[in-house]
């Protein structure tokens, strides 16, 4: 007798379970690729990011490199204007012993001006063709 009074509550406990899974809720499903409500707008002014920076294709810089520009120290490197750095970074490359190609010349010189101000006694051309500074 025991047996079929369980047998009973379980067959109504399922009953119940699936009775209540075909319950529906009215309303709409969000879709992800829909725009939400506009934000209300703030007080405080946020930047607007920038779009990135684009390169010009790999040409001769305007300004001659000064003087031999594997000898450039990068104390001497820092105190350039633009234009000169990219002429002696153009300079090393095209020696293409480095790792990067006269293409990279954007990456190169961005690589260039961070280590320099932490390595002033080393060469450019050290740090362009991975020798090791003193």
């Amino acid at each position: 007798m025991r047996t079929r009074v369980l047998v009973a509550t379980g067959l109504v406990v399922v009953a119940t379970a699936v009775a209540s899974c075909d319950r529906t809720t009215d309303g709409t499903v969000a879709m992800t690729t829909q725009a939400g409500p506009p934000l209300p707008s703030s007080t405080s002014s946020r930047p607007t990011p920038s779009s990135p920076r684009t390169t010009l294709p790999p040409s001769s810089s305007p300004a001659p490199p000064p003087g031999d520009s594997f000898a450039v120290t990068c104390k001497q490197y820092v105190g350039l204007d633009e234009a000169s750095r990219t002429a002696v970074v153009q300079e090393i490359l095209k020696d293409e012993t480095s790792v990067l190609s006269p293409g990279d010349a954007d990456i190169a010189k961005t690589l260039a001006d961070a280590v320099c101000t932490f390595l002033p006694d080393s060469t450019v051309a050290e740090i362009l063709l991975g020798e090791t500074p003193p």
